[in-house]
């Protein structure tokens, strides 16, 4: 691939031409018997009445809560674009006086039309900003852009902490950075109760995990063991589900879905006063469903919206088993380029290349690797981090996840080569090293005063819990329906990838079981043929050529969907999880223009990431780097440690 260019080019990238837009109406399904059961239990329950406790404690804390009544005043304000009346009251926060925090009370549930708010319960969303670096008075102040990291299920408080700052450099320090923790998620109340702590899921979560891969019972006892494997994964998905539905909050569980959160999205942009504007929003991963989501609810609210490693909503809503394999379709391309740059860098800058090896040699080592750990699983002595042994299932695990971050490709080469001479511990440590400490244990940096802290780990029974509601339950449950029929999907994945595959099929199959069904969901229309309106400005999505997760594919399907008056489309040639994973100066100028500027790049306008990120040799990154101009190299610089997150 080239080096970093100054700007973007057109090219010929074998597109479909993106339709013509179309007005029609919203399509919003609301579940009638769930609603009806809601109605039932007016009562304000122990959840409910935790999270008022925890609100008025946030009070004497610093924190603001905003009554969910003021909705006509919300909307009166908001008339103005500038954002100055919020009637949100912001106060520095109590871990890290830098940002400021705030809790906004919005209704539990929207289905309901318009209850009196003495009868309405309430969520409190828990809120972070980075300020901007200009005055809010000033003409280069441009309101709040909101961020969502993905999951579904992280932490958007967590997020402003680890990007905002750098995002800020990006665009000048002209926004306020924005983001929430979505319902059931971290310091958003009430919490949805399944298990006790983070630490106790978490358990709970490994247990599950430990089983291993299907690959590694059939090559231990074939078709039946791998069977046994899967009848005891479907159990452990029914653990969580029942703990769940035993102790955890099922109203709020009931609120858990993508629809849900934009409609927590406008009720902050409200409170903001910027809905004159519109929203001004960047999501990551699931976040690029998110925002897609509130495009199609609120085209008319869209301001500035950027769709970071898109992943195709349509797919995701409608038959979760296809989104499953669609999301493998660049899988193959990152771990070629993982081999290819590993065999051109050599011995010197990848430790698993020996010689002369070649991507072909170094995959039938890595092969042989993965078979010796399935008759020999290598014990692991404590080294700082953790301890116990590594598995065959081990071992995909680390290469799946070092798919999402090419400037993790050389530390993993040189833990699978530790492990092939029969040191296991570097790959272990590797794949523990964002394991949360336990109650009185090692805390989180970011705790704060008030034993407040924010989870290190997005919740996996959240995560499960907005997906699974999102997604046609119908669908989800008759696909594979049973054990032999969950094998069959297992091993078409695996057959698509060989180190994703299986993987991914045993989270999209958490939804076989997964029977919780939000209140409200939104499921389409998608395109412009469905009945998608128009944006008020268009929506700029970006994909990149080998994500091993949210495929080129997905950016292509989703904008041509949206159509030419309301989206286009910017390709970054690289590898990794989202535009950050492999930096490109071209990808970070072309969204700073659209986000300062309001410069909406032509459709399938290509960007390239430098090889030099890819097992790079020293000072070579320097070198491009020093040949840029100051402004251009301060940007590239900011958009690496955003690769940090």
């Amino acid at each position: 691939m080239a080096k970093p260019e100054s700007g973007a080019v057109t090219v010929d990238s074998g597109l479909p031409t993106p339709t013509a837009t179309a007005r029609a109406g919203d399509e919003v399904l609301p579940d009638p018997g769930v609603k009806k059961s809601l109605r039932r239990r007016r009562g304000t329950g122990p959840g409910v009445r935790r999270a008022l406790l925890l609100s008025g404690a946030g009070l004497l804390l610093g924190w603001k809560l905003l009554s969910g009544g003021l909705r006509k005043a919300r909307a009166k304000q908001a008339e103005g674009a500038a954002g100055h009346g919020s009637l949100i009251g912001w106060t520095s926060c109590a871990d890290l006086p830098e940002f400021d925090c705030a809790y906004l009370s919005v209704p539990l549930s929207y289905a309901d039309a318009e209850p009196e708010p003495s009868e309405q319960l309430h969520v409190s969303l828990a809120l972070r900003r980075y300020p901007s670096t200009v005055p809010r008075n000033s003409a280069d102040y441009m309101g709040t852009l909101f961020l969502n990291p993905g999951g579904p299920g992280e932490s958007g408080t967590a997020s402003v902490v680890h990007d905002a700052p750098v995002i800020g450099l990006v665009l000048g320090g002209r926004y306020d950075i924005l983001s929430w923790d979505p319902r059931g998620v971290n310091m958003t109340t009430p919490a949805l109760d399944c298990y006790p702590t983070e630490y106790d899921e978490f358990l709970a979560e490994q247990a599950a995990y430990r089983l291993g891969l299907p690959f590694q019972a059939r090559g231990e006892g074939g078709r039946a063991a791998e069977l046994a494997l899967l009848k005891k994964t479907d159990a452990y998905y029914a653990s969580g589900l029942g703990s769940c539905l035993k102790n955890g909050n099922t109203r709020m569980l009931a609120s858990l879905s993508t629809a849900y959160n934009v409609r927590d999205m406008l009720r902050v942009l409200e409170a903001l006063g910027e809905d004159g504007r519109g929203l001004q929003y960047w999501g990551f991963s699931y976040g690029s469903i998110l925002g897609a989501t509130f495009a199609a609810m609120f085209p008319e609210k869209v301001h500035r919206v950027m769709l970071d490693g898109v992943s195709s909503a349509r797919l995701y809503t409608r038959d979760i088993f296809d989104w499953g394999r669609s999301g493998l379709d660049d899988t193959n391309k990152v771990w070629q380029g993982f081999l290819s740059s590993c065999a051109k860098a050599g011995p010197a800058r990848c430790a698993l290349a020996k010689g002369n090896d070649t991507a072909e040699s170094i995959m039938a080592r890595f092969d042989k690797i993965v078979e010796n750990a399935i008759d020999r699983p290598v014990p692991v002595p404590w080294g700082g981090v953790t301890s116990g042994i590594v598995t065959a299932s081990d071992v995909i695990q680390a290469v799946y996840k070092v798919l999402y971050a090419p400037k993790d490709w050389p530390k993993v080469a040189t833990a699978l080569a530790a492990l092939e001479v029969g040191d296991a511990y570097p790959l272990a440590a590797y794949l523990d090293e964002v394991t949360p400490a336990p109650p009185g244990g090692r805390r989180s940096p970011l705790a704060n005063i008030f034993n407040r802290h924010m989870t290190t780990i997005a919740s996996p029974l959240t995560t499960e819990a907005i997906m699974c509601s999102d997604t046609d339950q119908r669908v989800a449950h008759a696909g594979a329906p049973d054990a032999a029929g969950f094998a069959q999907y297992v091993r078409e994945l695996a057959n698509i990838s060989s180190i994703t595959g299986e993987s991914w099929a045993l989270w999209v199959a958490k939804c076989r079981v997964w029977n919780v069904t939000a209140t409200e969901a939104y499921r389409g229309p998608w395109t412009v043929a469905e009945g998608l309106k128009q944006t008020k400005f268009p929506v700029l999505f970006l994909g990149v050529t080998a994500d091993p997760v949210t495929p080129l594919s997905a950016a292509k399907d989703m904008s041509a969907g949206f159509g030419n008056t309301s989206a286009t489309l910017l390709i970054q040639d690289g590898f990794g999880h989202c535009s950050y994973a492999h930096p490109s100066l071209c990808t970070a100028k072309t969204v700073a223009a659209y986000f300062l500027e309001g410069k909406v790049p032509a459709y399938g306008t290509v960007c390239s990431s430098p090889e030099e990120y890819l097992f790079p040799e020293s000072g070579a990154t320097d070198d491009f780097l020093s040949a840029l101009s100051m402004e251009d190299r301060e940007l590239l610089q900011a958009w690496e440690k955003l690769g940090d997150r």
